[in-house]
């Protein structure tokens, strides 16, 4: 019986045969009796188990052993645990070598844990974590499927960039570790006496790859999911995004989890609405779902977790003009002009100015993406968003009205350099029957950050990809 189970049935269970397994995560051997908790990963629980050696010793048995045992459930003597198990039978399912098992001692530092990402959630912390992250993303497909919001799957691989510049990793079915195998383009050409020859150019002939042409993985679904919205109303997907981004930072992995959403007749200030109600219906979700997690995690990894994470899911959340929050910044002394993007610095400095989550609206669409809808009384701003979090997390959504405009639109491509070879379904959309439309992204690794306590997003994602650190 799974651990999670046994403990809501706990009451009816009493006094019955029980059969279970679980890794042991602590063991007090006395002469006569052994004291063992195990735990599954199913909950933040272990079980005790009272275990009679007498004829029965398993020298073999240490922490993260694995072990199916079969008893009676009675009733704990002890404060704070409603249940133990008299185990009759004990079985060893894998054996653990604390000479060689790098998890063997006590409390482990995180930064210790963090390259073991294949036996770190055996922890108590990375197991709440997971717990956590999972809770978020029911919470997810509940909150938009309340919202009326379709759920569709855009593929992750695309021929466009979508953001254009924001590093990209490029798709090929061959080894590009053996250069001398790949196949090269030929061209044809004639010298000063009129012959023709053809010779084999530098240039990797994509005509012989998988696709015949240059792939990459996505970095954003939202060109996709705009094109779905404009036939289906209001969409969503969450599913990785893929940047090469060289950068080491505490926020940035190089394949993460994207919430995207598209909706028709949203206007700037609906979406911001929408980001703001989300977060706060997965906050109050996770506080009634995951409560022995966040309590686990308040007390030994994020201190005061349980306190931030009430108050965001009750408190307003503030929004400001691009233009005041540059003001802002330099008047509490930070550098920077207007025209520039916002520093994790000063990301942090606009939400400790407000006590709180603030939205940075009406960018200059010089910075910005072309596919931002210019203002309509002010061309030389985009009607975009960033959502910035306080407790070090920063912007944690970017969204945008989409031009709709398709002469605007492909003014603004031209202006940024942006080929429309691969984007001439973009621009259909404008052509035949366009509607106003807007959408965001939300970084879901960042969210389970603030939703946890944790400070680096390699730690809310079970198996990192991160620059120059591949995953497993």
């Amino acid at each position: 019986m799974k651990l999670s189970l046994l403990f809501k049935q706990a009451d009816s269970l009493i006094d019955c045969p029980i059969s279970t397994w679980g890794w042991v995560k602590n063991i007090s051997k006395h002469k006569e009796v052994w004291i063992i908790n195990i735990n599954d990963g199913s909950t933040m629980k272990g079980l005790q188990l009272i275990y009679d050696v007498s004829g029965n010793t398993q020298e073999h048995i240490t922490v993260d052993t694995s072990i199916k045992v079969s008893g009676t459930l009675v009733k704990s003597p002890k404060a704070g645990q409603p249940v133990e198990l008299l185990v009759s039978r004990l079985e060893i399912m894998g054996k653990c070598d604390p000479e060689t098992y790098p998890l063997s001692k006590g409390k482990l530092p995180i930064d210790y844990l963090r390259p073991y990402h294949h036996l770190r959630q055996r922890r108590q912390t990375y197991a709440a974590v997971s717990r956590i992250r999972s809770a978020a993303s029911q919470a997810t497909h509940l909150f938009m499927k309340q919202m009326e919001f379709l759920h569709v799957d855009p593929n992750s691989l695309t021929t466009n960039e979508c953001e254009g510049g924001a590093g990209v990793f490029q798709v090929t079915e061959n080894d590009i570790s053996k250069p001398q195998l790949l196949k090269r383009t030929k061209n044809t050409i004639t010298d000063i006496s009129g012959n023709k020859q053809t010779i084999t150019s530098d240039n990797y002939d994509w005509t012989s790859d998988h696709f015949g042409q240059p792939v990459y993985l996505t970095v954003s679904a939202q060109l996709q999911l705009e094109a779905a919205a404009c036939a289906l109303g209001d969409v969503y997907t969450i599913q990785p995004s893929y940047r090469a981004e060289h950068s080491n930072t505490a926020k940035h992995a190089s394949c993460f989890m994207h919430l995207e959403i598209e909706s028709c007749h949203f206007d700037l200030h609906d979406l911001i609405t929408f980001g703001e109600d989300y977060i706060k219906f997965v906050i109050k979700y996770v506080l009634s779902e995951c409560k022995e997690e966040v309590a686990a995690l308040n007390e030994y990894v994020s201190k005061g977790l349980l306190n931030r994470l009430e108050r965001l899911a009750s408190s307003d959340f503030n929004r400001i003009p691009y233009e005041e929050a540059i003001k802002i910044a330099i008047l509490k002394g930070k550098s920077i002009k207007y025209g520039e993007d916002l520093s994790s610095e000063v990301e942090n400095c606009l939400t400790e100015h407000f006590g709180g989550p603030v939205s940075v609206y009406n960018w200059p669409i010089a910075i910005k993406s072309f596919y931002m809808k210019q203002d309509i009384n002010n061309p030389t701003l985009c009607n975009n968003f960033d959502m910035l979090m306080p407790y070090k997390v920063g912007e944690l959504i970017g969204g945008s009205m989409r031009e709709d405009d398709c002469e605007k639109l492909q003014t603004m491509m031209k202006t940024k350099n942006i080929d429309g070879k691969s984007l001439e379904f973009f621009t259909d959309l404008r052509r035949y029957g366009t509607v106003p439309h807007g959408g965001f992204g939300l970084g879901f690794d960042r969210f389970v950050m603030l939703l946890t306590g944790m400070e680096n997003i390699r730690d809310v994602i079970a198996f990192p990809a991160t620059y120059k650190c591949p995953p497993l």
